[in-house]
């Protein structure tokens, strides 16, 4: 699988991923233009994406959907639990929309969604494999479960929520109180330190690279977000970049683009 972020944050959140057989889209929060010319960046033709998975129905993953969508004939796919929600946001023709509840494939992906505790009408991850080769994304949630947990700890790659420091996000003026206190709460977002707690669970249990996503434009920095769990990890006898490689995944620019081989393909 080729693999890259194209834009992450409260501004929008987008991923791409490709397989052989399969080229797709998790969220699409930019506009148009944007996820347009991102995907030319990398040479991709936006008619060959298969479709696009929404995580949840905030505007910032949805937010380009619809031109999108009507503009290649693409798509969308979306859990039963926002059936509803999404066909009243999303107006295309009701033969592009596809809603599950459980695994299903898109030519040679396998896609397991999980649902995540944000507060949303349902939020859920992605754990999307070509055979062996595992990848997942996990943003948008208040804490990492147990569940949550066995689904993702086999991945060779997570997308993993490091949304804000605690004392930027009490700080910050523009916040009334009672957001301050969804962000923070158990179905809000992840804190740096949470993820960082997250990533040492799932570094013992075989992960090796995360990409730290949806770092708050306000109540948090990349290299806060990255400071503290890296310093987080060395505490506990784990190092960044010998251990496990960390990555972030960006506002406003396509990130990384990573590899990750099916074990038949290596």
């Amino acid at each position: 699988m080729r693999v890259c972020n194209l834009a992450s944050g409260s501004s929008g959140n987008c991923t791409y991923i490709e397989s052989e057989k399969a080229r797709i889209l998790i969220d699409c929060g930019k506009p148009f233009p944007y996820v347009f010319n991102t995907l030319n960046e990398l040479a991709i033709d936006p008619q060959t994406i298969d479709a696009i998975l929404i995580t949840h129905e905030h505007i910032d993953h949805i937010k380009g959907i619809q031109k999108f969508a009507r503009t290649y004939n693409t798509k969308v796919y979306a859990h039963i639990n926002i059936s509803e929600i999404v066909k009243n946001q999303i107006h295309i023709d009701n033969s592009q929309f596809v809603f599950f509840d459980n695994t299903f494939d898109i030519e040679d992906l396998t896609i397991q969604p999980f649902a995540l505790p944000h507060d949303s009408k349902f939020c859920v991850g992605y754990r999307v494999n070509e055979q062996d080769a595992v990848i997942s994304v996990c943003t948008d949630l208040g804490h990492l479960s147990d569940e949550t947990f066995e689904v993702i700890k086999s991945s060779a790659l997570i997308y993993l929520e490091a949304n804000y420091d605690p004392e930027m996000l009490m700080s910050y003026p523009n916040y009334p109180p009672f957001l301050k206190k969804r962000i923070h709460g158990k179905n809000g977002h992840m804190s740096n330190l949470d993820c960082a707690k997250a990533i040492e669970k799932l570094v013992h249990a075989g992960t090796r690279l995360v990409v730290l996503s949806h770092i708050s434009e306000h109540s948090n920095t990349e290299n806060l977000a990255i400071g503290t769990v890296a310093g987080y990890l060395e505490s506990r006898n784990i190092i960044p970049n010998v251990n496990v490689r960390l990555d972030i995944a960006k506002h406003e620019q396509r990130g990384t683009i990573f590899r990750i081989k099916p074990s038949s393909k290596k």
